[in-house]
């Protein structure tokens, strides 16, 4: 259900389409969230049906028609009163990669190594793509206008997380590598 106030927050800024919405999850919500271009779709549709949103069908020349989504007042108001009344549930850490980390006992150091060495090449590079997301969109000048403070507070925990995902990598090689000793 929390998809849908991620949807309903998103859609206070401006209106947007659905694929919109859906590339903002895979750039802007990927260390908090994730979603399914249909999970989406499906939810837009619930939201419309209980009127917390609307759309405008744009038609465009060579392309299918899009919808443009706009939050509704009734839509404003339960995300309000999601965020500021509804009970906060605890953060849950799900990560596969962590699943395999704790049955490290079952490979060799080597191939440990190998799997960190792997994770630790792609959180690099999330670190190095949040940043410049960042830096394209907030440059230098610090945090911008309020419109967009959700954004780039959430943007600097993204950098954070890959940040202190890869200390505990470079950390997780060194302890590995004692053991070759």
């Amino acid at each position: 259900m929390a998809i849908r106030y991620a949807l309903l927050g998103l859609l206070t800024k401006e209106p947007h389409s659905g694929y919109d919405l859906h590339s903002t999850f895979k750039t802007q919500h990927i260390y908090f969230w994730n979603s399914t271009h249909s999970q989406v779709y499906q939810e837009l549709n619930k939201m419309r049906d209980e009127e917390l949103v609307t759309f405008e069908t744009i038609v465009q020349e060579g392309s299918p028609n899009k919808k443009l989504y706009t939050i509704t007042p009734k839509g404003e108001k339960r995300l309000i009163e999601w965020m500021m009344e509804e009970a906060i549930k605890p953060a849950k850490i799900k990560d596969e990669f962590l699943l395999r980390v704790s049955a490290f006992q079952a490979i060799t150091i080597d191939e440990a190594i190998a799997l960190l060495e792997r994770i630790l090449a792609r959180e690099k590079a999330i670190l190095d793509g949040t940043s410049k997301w960042q830096q394209e969109h907030y440059g230098e000048d610090g945090p911008p206008n309020y419109l967009h403070i959700g954004s780039y507070l959430t943007s600097e925990f993204g950098k954070r997380y890959a940040k202190m995902y890869v200390e505990w990598c470079q950390w997780a090689l060194e302890t590995l590598e004692s053991y070759r000793t």
